[in-house]
C-alpha cells in the first residue's frame, strides 16, 4: 500500500499519545479517519482539531476491552465512510514498578483484558471487513519491551510480548488475502500514558508516581508521538512485518536473538 489519499483509517486510542501521532501522520497524507478512545472528550478534541485542519474525521466512543463497543465503532466507520482501509489497533494501558509476586490477578487480567484481548476485538470485527474487499492492512501497537523486556514490569511485557506473537501469527493468515500485517514496537515516545492509565483506574495513583520517578531516571531517548506516527506510514507502506522507532534498540534486540542462537548452539549434535 503506497498511495494513501483517501484511505479510511481506524485508529484506537487516538485521544492522546501515540493514537494521536498516527492519526496526525495519516491525516496529512490525505487519509479519511475514524478516531476512538475511551476518554470521549479527549477524542473529539481530536477530531475537531484535525478537522480544522482539513481532515475528514469523524470520532467514536471505544472502549477496546468490550467487545459491543467495537462493534458499534466499526458499524459507525462503515456507515460514515463505507469501508475500512486500515487499522491500527492502538490503545493501551501502562505498567507499573512492581515484582511480580506483588501484581494482584485482577491487574494482569485487566491488563491482558486491554493490551492483548483489546487488540483481538478490533481484529475479529475488521477482518472480515478487509477479506471482503480483497485488501487492507493492521498495525498491532506492541512495544519495544515486548523483545526486550524490563524487570518488574511483568505484566506490562507478558501482554506486549502475546502481540508480537498475535500479530505473526495473523500476518501469515491474511497474506493469501492481499492484507498486510505490522507489529509496531515503539521505544520510548513522550506521552501521557501513565496518567491516562490512572484515569481508568484510579486507585493506581501512588504506584504510578513511583512508576514515573523510576521512568525519569532510565537513560532513554524520547520522540514525539507524530514521529511514530511518520514511521507507522512508512511500515504499512513497506509491509512491514515489525515497525521500530529507535535504532539503539537494535543492540538490544540483537543481544535476545544471541541468547537464543547460543542456546541452539549448546544442542548436542
Amino acid at each position: 500500500m503506497s498511495n494513501f489519499t483517501g484511505q479510511v483509517a481506524f485508529i484506537s486510542g487516538a485521544g492522546s499519545g501515540i493514537g494521536r501521532g498516527i492519526a496526525e501522520a495519516f491525516a496529512a497524507v490525505g487519509m479519511k479517519l475514524v478516531v476512538g478512545d475511551v476518554d470521549s472528550e479527549s477524542v473529539r478534541k481530536v477530531a475537531a482539531a484535525l478537522s480544522d485542519e482539513g481532515a475528514e474525521v469523524i470520532s467514536v466512543d471505544l472502549d477496546v476491552a468490550d467487545r459491543a463497543s467495537w462493534d458499534a465503532a466499526t458499524q459507525n466507520a462503515q456507515s460514515e465512510f463505507g469501508r475500512i482501509d486500515i487499522l491500527c489497533n492502538n490503545a493501551g494501558v501502562a505498567g507499573l514498578t512492581r515484582a511480580v509476586e506483588d501484581i494482584p490477578i485482577e491487574e494482569w487480567r485487566w491488563m491482558t483484558d486491554i493490551n492483548l484481548y483489546g487488540l483481538v476485538h478490533g481484529l475479529q470485527c475488521v477482518i472480515p471487513k478487509l477479506k471482503a474487499k480483497g485488501s487492507g492492512h493492521i498495525v498491532n501497537t506492541s512495544s519495544i519491551g515486548g523483545l526486550v523486556p524490563l524487570p518488574n514490569f511483568s505484566e506490562y511485557m507478558a501482554a506486549k510480548h502475546a502481540v508480537i506473537g498475535l500479530s505473526g501469527s495473523v500476518r501469515r493468515e491474511l497474506e493469501p488475502f492481499g492484507i498486510g500485517v505490522s507489529v509496531l514496537c515503539p521505544g520510548a515516545v513522550r506521552t501521557a500514558l501513565g496518567e491516562t492509565t490512572v484515569r481508568q483506574r484510579p486507585g493506581r495513583a501512588a504506584l504510578a508516581a513511583a512508576r514515573g520517578n523510576v521512568v525519569g531516571e532510565l537513560p532513554w531517548r524520547y520522540i514525539e508521538p507524530i514521529e511514530v506516527g511518520r514511521l507507522t506510514l512508512k511500515g504499512i507502506a513497506d509491509n512491514q512485518a515489525f515497525i521500530f522507532t529507535h535504532p539503539e534498540n537494535r543492540a538490544e534486540v540483537e543481544a535476545e536473538f544471541d541468547a537464543m542462537r547460543a542456546a541452539f548452539d549448546a544442542l548436542p549434535n
